[in-house]
C-alpha cells in the first residue's frame, strides 16, 4: 500500500518529465500553489485513497491559467474586465487529456477521470481541474 504521498510522488514524476511543464510559465508542487502567483502554475493533490486489494486513489492535478485583462467601453469610459484565456486553456487542456490518458508505472496506472474547467475564487484566474484515478496494483 501506498501513502498519499509517495502516489503525489508518482503523480509528480509523470507531470515534471511532460510536455505540460514546458508549456506552463510557473511552477509544478505537491503542496500548495506559491503565494500570489500569476503564472500558470499546477498542484498536486490526492483527494481519497482507498485500501482495498487494487488500491485506488482520486487525485486532482490543478492547472491555473491567469484570466486576461479585457478593455471594454462604456458610456466613453475605458472598463478593464478579467476574462478566461480560452485560447490558453484550450492549449493546456488539450496536453492534459494527452499526458493523462494513461499513464502506467512499475505497479501503478493513472488515468483521467474527468477534467472541468472552473473559475477561482479570486476571480483573477481559471483552473483546469484534472480529476485522476490512480490504481496501485
Amino acid at each position: 500500500m501506498k501513502t498519499d504521498i509517495d502516489i503525489k510522488d508518482d503523480v509528480y514524476r509523470a507531470v515534471a518529465g511532460s510536455a505540460l511543464v514546458t508549456e506552463i510559465n510557473g511552477v509544478v508542487s505537491k503542496t500548495i500553489r506559491p503565494a500570489n502567483s500569476a503564472n500558470e502554475d499546477v498542484v498536486i493533490s490526492v483527494l481519497a485513497s482507498q485500501n482495498t486489494e487494487i488500491q485506488q486513489a482520486y487525485v486532482n492535478v490543478n492547472v491555473y491559467v491567469p484570466d486576461l485583462d479585457i478593455p471594454y467601453h462604456v458610456n466613453g469610459e475605458t472598463v478593464v474586465q478579467k476574462e478566461e484565456n480560452t485560447k490558453r486553456l484550450r492549449v493546456l487542456c488539450n496536453i492534459a487529456k494527452e499526458l493523462f490518458a494513461l499513464i502506467i508505472g512499475d505497479t501503478y496506472r493513472i488515468t483521467l477521470n474527468s477534467q472541468s474547467i472552473l473559475a477561482s475564487n479570486t476571480g483573477e484566474e481559471h483552473i483546469i481541474n484534472n480529476k485522476l484515478l490512480y490504481q496501485n496494483y
